[in-house]
């Protein structure tokens, strides 16, 4: 099915775009890819779905861009692919066609969903049509994030279903991707772009790097179990708590699961990304594209009363917000330096997604359950922890995700169900924070000896030590000729930092090398952190006897 007769165009990526590009490259298609099926009403032709498909595609230039190289471009002809897939069964036949039509449409969904969009030479598009006996029956739409985000997906899908009702559809008044770009680089947008990475920047030199810290190395599959927690008092509890604190319900839930985070962690400072869609301005609500990207949110949960850390939390998130539209590769760098300075790599490991929307009516619950809960097939999300909120209004319906590495089943069942109780508590009064473990189950993850505060992280000093010998071993190679090299971490107490790592060795390299191999084997390993200053010692100290003696061939700190 071709279009052709459009205006072709070309420009750089908008932030939002570039920041989806890159993601699409690294992260998992099941995660990047959006799917959705509808059932087709009875009496709807072939020729009316792919006349929507059509439709869409003109209207909207996000569905007919490729990207080349930081550039895209907006095809003014181009083919959309509709398959068309055949239950082999007659619409009036047997009693299970619509299963086996649904089962198809699946099938077809999943398939469609877990292939990489060919960035330079495909559209943003995948459309399947399933069909019994000729006749359609269910429709599967397939698009991904470099084209638009959730909020993006819901106008088209809005403009989907009118089309498929007959009515015509108001013209377009929201700006198309490259008119997105001019607005960004005017004068104004430029400085919002600039103060989002000074926001960026100033945070990520103080925060802790995790939350969710355990001695985990390596990377998961991102296949996580998923929970998902409704609650009807939960929901009445959110208005009363609004109507207490001024915080909106979007905000108590976030506070709610940053309070027992931090209370797991034994952490004072939760730091949570919040998905933000960025359509604060009125002619972005209606835009199909790419806007939604994280906001750094520092919640304090230090004080004694829910409230308290309520409205902490409701104006660092205004904060974030405001600061959430960035420029993802000068972040990247920022990340980059802020890594090296400090010796640690900042995870992603609890991320907030609040896709409610208000005045959703309730849904029916289990009779007499305040709270109740059930365990959802495992699903591809590449983040340590997730919590998604689907609404807030009648009912609290929450979806958490949760890697079992960090938050083993019965934590995230007591973390899950607990957000919930604690809402349900807060609704009739300020919950103290020694309350909160016997409100909720959730208990304070266990930390021998062994784990250290550095520069406000909980740190694991024998993770330290495989960290350096690991990365000692990526440097000398070695042939098995020569004695291997010992080396030891020992942690100073400091001033400013609590503790201070540093690192003695015999082995024969410099603190420059030794450090850049500490943080190239950082990421995944949740609890440690490079040492903050190396020594190369000629020998190591007899048993028993402190490296801090010895003398030094060379020392530094390497960043």
């Amino acid at each position: 099915m071709r279009f052709s007769g459009l205006t072709a165009r070309h420009g750089p990526l908008t932030t939002g775009q570039a920041n989806m590009v890159r993601c699409m490259l690294t992260d998992p298609p099941e995660h990047m890819n959006y799917r959705v099926v509808r059932a087709v009403q009875p009496g709807t032709t072939l020729a009316v779905l792919t006349e929507a498909v059509l439709r869409l595609v003109t209207r909207h230039e996000s569905l007919r861009t490729t990207f080349h190289d930081g550039l895209q471009r907006v095809l003014a002809a181009g083919e959309v692919t509709v398959e068309v897939h055949d239950t082999g069964a007659s619409p009036a036949g047997p009693e299970d066609a619509g299963t086996r039509e649904s089962d198809l449409a699946e099938e077809v969904a999943r398939r469609l969903q877990g292939t990489r969009f060919a960035l330079g030479t495909e559209i943003p598009l995948r459309v399947a049509v399933i069909t019994s006996g000729g006749v359609p029956r269910q429709v599967v739409l397939v698009t991904t994030h470099s084209a638009m985000d959730a909020a993006g997906l819901a106008v088209l899908l809005t403009e989907w279903d009118e089309l498929l009702l007959g009515k015509p559809l108001a013209p377009v008044t929201a700006p198309q991707p490259l008119d997105v770009v001019a607005a960004e680089r005017t004068p104004a947008g430029l400085r919002r772009a600039e103060s989002a990475l000074r926001h960026w920047e100033r945070h990520l030199r103080t925060v802790p790097r995790s939350t969710l810290t355990v001695p985990v190395d390596g990377e998961t599959d991102w296949l996580l179990p998923r929970l998902r927690v409704r609650s009807v008092p939960a929901a009445g509890a959110l208005g009363r708590i609004s109507a207490r604190t001024g915080a909106s319900p979007s905000a108590a839930v976030l506070a709610a699961l940053a309070v027992l985070a931090g209370v797991r962690a034994r952490q004072r400072t939760v730091v949570v990304l919040s998905i933000s869609a960025n359509r604060f301005r009125p002619e972005l609500r209606e835009y199909v594209g790419p806007l939604a990207q994280d906001a750094l949110i520092p919640v304090d949960t230090g004080a004694d009363g829910f409230d308290a850390v309520l409205r902490g939390a409701r104006s660092a998130t205004m904060t974030a917000y405001q600061n959430s539209r960035f420029d993802a590769d000068a972040l990247i760098r920022i990340m980059e330096d802020v890594q090296r300075e400090r010796g640690l790599f900042f995870a992603r490991d609890i991320v907030f997604n609040d896709m409610s929307v208000p005045g959703r009516g309730p849904r029916a619950v289990r009779a007499g359950e305040d709270v109740h809960s059930v365990w959802l097939p495992p699903a591809v999300l590449p983040t340590r922890t997730s919590l998604w909120v689907h609404r807030t209004h009648g009912e609290l319906d929450v979806t958490l995700w949760a890697d079992p590495r960090c938050l083993p089943r019965d934590d995230a069942l007591a973390l899950g169900e607990g957000i919930a109780r604690l809402l349900i508590e807060a609704g009739d009064r300020d919950v103290p924070r020694a309350e909160l473990t016997a409100l909720t189950g959730v208990v304070p993850v266990p930390r021998d000896d062994g784990w250290l505060p550095v520069d406000g992280c909980w740190v694991h000093l024998p993770e330290v030590g495989r960290l350096t010998a690991d990365a000692l071993a990526r440097l000398t190679g070695g042939d098995g000729t020569a004695p291997a090299a010992e080396t030891a971490v020992v942690a100073e107490a400091d001033e400013r930092l609590g503790h201070r790592l540093v690192c003695f060795t015999t082995a024969a390299t410099t603190p420059a090398a030794l450090h850049s191999a500490c943080l190239g084997l950082l990421p995944g390993r949740m609890s440690a952190m490079t040492p903050h200053h190396y020594v190369v010692c000629a020998a190591a100290p007899a048993p028993g006897a402190p490296w801090q003696d010895l003398p030094r061939v060379t020392e530094g700190s390497g960043r």
